[in-house]
């Protein structure tokens, strides 16, 4: 059964939850109505952290937009007609806001559809004698993708920093060498008469010690950017080495097992997709 059907007859706080993965990124009348197309796409094939996957990104954000219009062609009426506008409207706000990082819709996506399918589980497996089995598995899976979500946020912000960092340091430079150019016209002003002396040396003094402060305020603040990058950088390499003992340690284990109560008889086990979506990860 498609998910989206599922996902309709949600109750409760899991309805809340699946309601609050949309919004103006992704409207739920896009999801409603395209919902066949939408699971018919081969989102897992995209490897998020590879730029090279943009082109497909590209591809399937302008399918997506394609099959909108197409969508928004077809109604007819007066109520077909104000959906005819909505779903233009769509098409148009989805191109602006992911035209310039396809990947980022993919993101969006893949996410939506995961955690619709495991409140579909959740509720599917809640009335089961493994419910409460699958529901602490459900919810250990979402913590480990909680975070890998910081992972990836805590990278960014790290990247960002240390592109700023380089622009200061490369506008450092620029002034170093503008204090050396005001020395050495300080130095060749004693080539000079006294009057012509006394005329220009108070102005270049003056630069000197402007520049020279400025070099020293910026030295300190370029020293507590490198430590901070530092730090960050620790944090994420802990990070990283506490989800691969998780994931590989623990995680893995566990699955070897389930598959082992499998074949003996147990409750069937998939998760081998989930753990094989973290690998990646991990190679960062």
């Amino acid at each position: 059964m498609a998910v989206w059907i599922q996902a309709q007859q949600l109750q409760g706080d899991a309805l809340h939850q699946m309601q609050s993965l949309y919004g103006q990124h992704f409207p739920i009348e896009v999801r409603h109505y395209l919902s066949q197309w939408i699971e018919g796409q081969l989102w897992d094939a995209i490897d998020l952290e590879n730029p090279q996957e943009e082109i497909k990104a590209k591809r399937l954000l302008d399918s997506l937009i394609q099959e909108l219009q197409k969508k928004a062609e077809h109604q007819v009426g007066e109520d077909g007609f104000l959906l005819k506008i909505k779903l233009g409207h769509y098409a148009s706000q989805l191109k602006s806001t992911y035209d310039r990082c396809p990947l980022e819709l993919v993101r969006c996506i893949k996410h939506i559809l995961y955690t619709e399918q495991r409140l579909v589980r959740e509720a599917t497996n809640s009335s089961s004698p493994v419910g409460s089995l699958m529901d602490s598995m459900s919810q250990k899976y979402h913590q480990i993708n909680q975070a890998f979500e910081e992972l990836r946020i805590l990278t960014q912000d790290t990247e960002n920093d240390l592109r700023k960092l380089q622009h200061n340091q490369e506008y450092f430079i620029i002034q170093y060498q503008e204090s050396l150019r005001i020395q050495a016209q300080l130095s060749s002003l004693a080539t000079l008469p006294p009057a012509d002396r006394q005329l220009r040396e108070p102005s270049l003094l003056s630069k000197r010690a402007t520049v020279e402060a400025w070099l020293t305020r910026e030295a300190n603040t370029l020293q507590k950017y490198r430590l901070g990058l530092a730090e960050k950088h620790q944090k994420t390499l802990a990070l990283l080495r506490k989800q691969q003992t998780v994931i590989l340690d623990d995680e893995l284990i566990q699955w070897k097992r389930r598959q082992q109560l499998a074949g003996n008889g147990g409750p069937p086990e998939g998760g081998l997709d989930i753990l094989q979506s973290w690998c990646p990860h991990m190679h960062t």
